[in-house]
């Protein structure tokens, strides 16, 4: 018997229930069942069951990542609103099934949700998409969560629909399996291939590359479109298919039948979507500003980034008004708007915005532990006083920079 097709088993010493298959990977198999206790229902729980040979050969790493990595995220302090996004673990071990011994993982059963994937099977069939106020939500959901997973050193590394669920419209992250230590991410990675980020062939595992993930599947729902499945007729080829990931064209959302066009979505997946991880998103919480609207950080970097110098000391307004401003905002706004100045050739403007920022990094000590950022500031400032035919005062202003 396989895995698969353990529905109505009982196992262990009357442990477990199976009910019904929920879902599968390469790994094993998702079920509904019963938690008994002295042959009574205890509880409901979604149980993993793991394949008899990968627990014979002890290849049982997926089952402790199930388990340790969601379990550093919940017991941290982050607050409630944040946790609520994962699906926190019962237990785990080994048990004896017709299909033989297998690793095992019990879990919250999250009932009346779907799949991400159910979700966009379903928009595929009717050719209908969700709205974009739909897709920003849930983006806004999975980011917060993918926040809370990095910022406690845990990358998930298998971010697809099937391992995202949505329960009375709350999105929950599950099956950490093939996730990792953001400080030791260097474990092989045995997912399904399309979901690949350029860099996972490479054997890199980053934050960016989360991202990457993040923005084919939410792609998916946006627009039914999976850029990396069966272009060339192959699933395994790992040479083809990260060549497609170097001829990847983005395509925005108007070009796709039922699909609300959104130049909002089609921004801020495109930037997810980069081939280089430095191109990319710097952090889930730069994704979370960018969906914030125009008035962040993020839109000031990308209002910078396209020489639309107006638009950027516009933005400097709106944030510096902000009444929850962070010091490391404000710092980067008076940096901004001296650069925007200094992309107009208003001199005298950008230098007196650059010796404001500077003043202002002196006062809070914002860059006392990254005397190379303090050390920008003065070389820009330096620049300036030179192309302003004032290189005394540039000799006199290089002093105040910092030992690195």
């Amino acid at each position: 018997m396989q895995v698969s097709e353990l529905s109505g088993q009982t196992l262990g010493d009357n442990q477990y229930r199976l009910l019904t298959r929920l879902g599968g990977g390469n790994f094993g198999t998702v079920y509904r069942a019963e938690e008994l206790m002295n042959g009574a229902v205890a509880r409901e729980v979604a149980i993993k069951i793991y394949k008899p040979e990968a627990t014979a050969l002890g290849n049982v790493e997926g089952m402790l990542e199930d388990c340790a990595l969601p379990a550093r995220i919940l017991s941290s302090s982050a607050p409630m609103e944040q946790k609520r996004h994962f699906v926190p673990i019962y237990s785990f071990g080994k048990l004896d099934t017709p299909a033989g011994r297998c690793a095992y993982v019990s879990m919250e059963l999250v009932r009346d949700g779907d799949t991400l994937e159910a979700i966009i099977k379903r928009c595929r069939r009717a050719k209908r998409f969700p709205r974009e106020a739909v897709i920003i939500d849930l983006m806004r959901q999975f980011f917060t969560a993918l926040s809370l997973a990095h910022r406690e050193g845990v990358l998930h590394r298998d971010i697809k629909g099937a391992n995202v669920m949505i329960q009375n419209d709350v999105l929950r992250v599950m099956d950490f399996g093939m996730g990792a230590y953001a400080d030791k991410p260097e474990t092989a990675l045995c997912t399904t291939m399309s979901i690949y980020a350029p860099e996972n062939f490479d054997g890199r595992y980053t934050e960016a590359s989360d991202i990457y993930q993040a923005g084919l599947m939410f792609l998916e729902l946006y627009t039914g479109w999976s850029p990396f499945e069966e272009r060339f007729g192959g699933k395994t080829d790992m040479l083809q298919e990260r060549r497609k990931r170097v001829d990847f064209q983005f395509r925005v959302g108007a070009c796709f039948e039922g699909t609300d066009p959104s130049p909002r979505l089609d921004t801020i997946l495109s930037r997810c979507l980069r081939f280089s991880d430095i191109a990319r998103y710097t952090s889930a919480e730069s994704v979370l500003e960018a969906l914030s609207g125009a008035n962040s950080v993020e839109a000031l970097r990308q209002a910078l980034q396209d020489g639309d110098y107006e638009k950027a000391i516009e933005i400097v307004g709106a944030i510096l008004t902000s009444p929850r401003l962070t010091d490391e905002q404000r710092m980067e706004c008076l940096a901004s708007l001296a650069k925007a100045h200094a992309g107009m050739n208003r001199i005298d403007q950008a230098i007196a915005s650059y010796l404001e920022a500077l003043k202002f990094a002196d006062a809070t000590g914002i860059y006392f532990h990254r005397p190379s950022k303090y050390n920008e500031l003065v070389d820009a400032i330096c620049i300036l006083y030179i192309k302003s035919g004032q290189p005394g005062s540039a000799r006199l202003f290089g002093k105040k920079k910092k030992p690195v």
